[in-house]
């Protein structure tokens, strides 16, 4: 990683939210999040809304898709999650 690269993402003030996901394939879990921040595509504004993404995701998915759950802009779970995960493998 380059210097400026570092320094620009130490001096971003990004907030927002992502819904993290691992997919259970040839039995191994692979993890992905959305949105993907890395792609450029604006993060989830609100904790409640991120949330009510997860959920509805939860529900709209099949059995390969578990253990999800909000991260913060940085990727860190958010606070309390361990008793909020959705479809926990």
């Amino acid at each position: 990683m380059k210097l400026q690269e570092a320094l620009n993402i130490i001096e971003t003030k990004e907030n927002g939210y992502m819904i993290h996901f691992e997919k259970r394939e040839g039995g191994i879990l692979s993890s992905d999040y959305f949105p993907d921040k890395h792609d450029g595509e604006e993060l989830i504004s609100t904790l409640d809304e991120a949330w009510e993404l997860a959920e509805k995701f939860a529900k709209g998915t099949d059995e390969f898709y578990v253990n999800i759950y909000v991260v913060d802009h940085n990727f860190y779970p958010v606070e309390a999650y361990e008793r909020s995960i959705l479809k926990r493998y």
